[in-house]
């Protein structure tokens, strides 16, 4: 999904917001998923980016903006500027749509290896999904975002990998893990 900025802009249109059918879903395996409580593909970068100097000590920026005259589609993309405080930053491709069966399937083996604990209950009442595409297995920053996504937008982040169904405080945790 690496894609430069003049082939990102030409699946858009003039409001910035992902052309119909113009980029498929990334696969579920090469991203985090958010499943968010609040519904809708509308991306606030501006509260976003507030949050996460907040909270995280991480700027959040668009390499494209959006404008939104109404309802947002129900289907977006975004490339967004992920720079924490003191380390380096990078851009990650987000991918919103709303959610799927499988999505919902893969939470529900994370709960069950985790051992319960009820964030299952949370990714049931989520209806969108945000995919932070990931650049390498170990990508810190996609992490950082999925986590201040999961924070913003009140919902558990999926790793299908494992599968791995957590919140905002387990995520947090990993990324201490991996040095910040």
């Amino acid at each position: 999904m690496a894609l430069d900025d003049q082939q990102w802009r030409a699946l858009l249109g003039g409001d910035g917001l992902l052309r119909e059918g113009a980029l498929a879903a990334p696969p579920l395996e090469s991203a985090y998923a958010v499943l968010a409580s609040q519904p809708g593909t509308r991306v606030d970068v501006g509260q976003w980016s507030a949050h996460a100097e907040r909270f995280f000590r991480t700027r959040l920026g668009l390499t494209v903006d959006k404008r939104y005259d109404g309802e947002p589609p129900e289907v977006d993309a975004a490339r967004v500027v992920v720079a924490p405080h003191g380390e380096p930053g990078g851009v990650r491709l987000v991918f919103a749509r709303p959610r799927e069966p499988p999505d919902l399937a893969f939470a529900e083996l994370g709960e069950a290896r985790a051992g319960g604990g009820g964030i299952i209950l949370v990714a049931r009442r989520c209806k969108t999904v945000w995919l932070v595409v990931r650049e390498s297995d170990d990508d810190r920053l996609a992490l950082q975002l999925a986590t201040v996504l999961a924070s913003v937008l009140l919902g558990p982040v999926l790793d299908v990998r494992g599968p791995d169904l957590y919140g905002v405080k387990t995520a947090r945790g990993k990324l201490e893990a991996r040095g910040g």
